[in-house]
C-alpha cells in the first residue's frame, strides 16, 4: 500500500486555484504586458508630442488667417468683432477657436487605434493568447481589462495633449485681441470629449483585433473606417437629391466629429446625437467581439 504525499508547491497551486483569478490581478497583468515594453512607452510619448505638434501648427494657421482679417479691418478703421469672427469661422465649419484642443486628434486616432488593434492581435500572432485564456478561462475579464487600460491611456494622453495645445493657443491669439481662456464657451467640453472620442476609437480597434485576429487586417479596417470612408462619403454629396447631402454625417468619423462640437447647426445632427451615434458604432464592434471571444477556439 502506498501513501500519497502533498508537496508544498502542490498545496500552493491548489490554494490559488480555489481562490480563482481576481479582476484586479487580470488588470495588473494586462497593464504589465503593455507598459513593460519600452517601445510602447516611447510610442505613447511620441504620440503625445505629435498631437500637440499638429495642434500647434493648426494654431499658427488660424492665427495667420485671423491676423490677416484683423489687419484688413484696422486698415479700414474697424476692429475685429464677434460678428466678423463668426463670418470667418461659421458654426459647424470645424474651424472654431474653441475646438483648437482637438486640432491634432487625427494623430491620436491613428496611433492609439492601431495600438489597440495590436494589443490583442499580437497575442494571436505569437500564440500568447492561449496562455492568457488559460489563465482567465472566462475570457471576458481579460478583454475587459484590456479595454479599460486602453480607454484610460487614450483618454489621458488625448486630454493632456488638448490642454497643452490650448495653453499654446491662449497667448498667441491674445496678440490680435482674442481673449481665450478656460472659461471660453466650448473649450472644456472640447477637451473632455476629444478624450472620449479617441477612447471610443481604441475600443473599436481592440474589437477589430479580436474579430480579425490579424494586426494588418485590423489596422487596415480601422484606417478605412476613420479616414478612407469619410473621403468616399464626400462623393455622395455629388449625387442629385437632398437625401445624399445628409448621409455623410452619419458615418463614424463624422458623427464623432460632430460630438466634439457645440451648439445647433441647421442641416447637421446635434452634438448629443453625434455622441449617441458614435457610441452605437462602438457597441456595434464591441459586442460581437466579446461574443466571438467567448465562443470560438483561440
Amino acid at each position: 500500500m502506498s501513501t500519497r504525499t502533498t508537496t508544498p508547491a502542490a498545496r500552493i497551486s491548489s490554494s490559488a486555484g480555489s481562490r480563482g483569478v481576481t479582476f484586479a490581478g487580470v488588470l495588473r497583468s494586462e497593464w504589465i504586458k503593455l507598459w513593460s515594453l519600452m517601445s510602447t512607452r516611447i510610442l505613447l510619448l511620441l504620440t503625445l508630442a505629435a498631437i500637440v505638434g499638429v495642434g500647434a501648427l493648426a494654431v499658427l494657421i488660424r492665427y495667420t488667417y485671423l491676423d490677416e482679417i484683423a489687419r484688413n479691418a484696422r486698415e479700414q478703421g474697424q476692429t475685429m468683432t464677434p460678428e466678423m469672427m463668426e463670418q470667418s469661422f461659421p458654426p459647424g465649419s470645424g474651424f472654431e477657436l474653441y475646438n483648437l484642443p482637438n486640432a491634432g486628434l487625427q494623430i491620436g486616432i491613428l496611433v492609439l487605434g492601431s495600438l489597440a488593434v495590436l494589443f490583442i492581435s499580437s497575442e494571436y500572432a505569437t500564440g500568447m493568447i492561449r496562455s492568457t485564456m488559460n489563465a482567465v478561462p472566462r475570457r471576458t475579464p481579460a478583454f475587459a481589462a484590456k479595454a479599460i487600460i486602453l480607454v484610460v491611456i487614450s483618454y489621458v494622453i488625448t486630454t493632456l495633449a488638448g490642454a497643452a495645445t490650448f495653453l499654446i493657443a491662449m497667448p498667441v491669439f491674445q496678440g490680435i485681441g482674442f481673449d481665450l481662456d478656460w472659461s471660453t464657451d466650448g473649450v472644456l467640453y472640447s477637451i473632455s470629449t476629444g478624450g472620449l472620442y479617441v477612447a471610443g476609437v481604441a475600443l473599436i480597434g481592440l474589437s477589430l483585433g479580436t474579430l480579425l485576429r490579424n494586426s494588418a487586417g485590423g489596422i487596415t479596417v480601422l484606417v478605412g473606417i476613420f479616414f478612407v470612408l469619410s473621403i468616399a462619403a464626400s462623393f455622395l454629396t455629388l449625387i442629385p437629391g437632398e437625401f445624399w447631402k445628409y448621409v455623410p454625417q452619419y458615418i463614424p468619423s463624422e458623427a464623432g466629429g460632430r460630438f466634439l462640437s457645440i451648439g445647433h447647426t441647421d442641416g447637421v445632427i446635434d452634438p448629443w446625437q453625434g455622441g449617441l451615434l458614435f457610441l452605437g458604432y462602438v457597441l456595434l464592434f464591441l459586442v460581437p467581439a466579446m461574443i466571438l471571444l467567448k465562443k470560438r477556439d483561440v
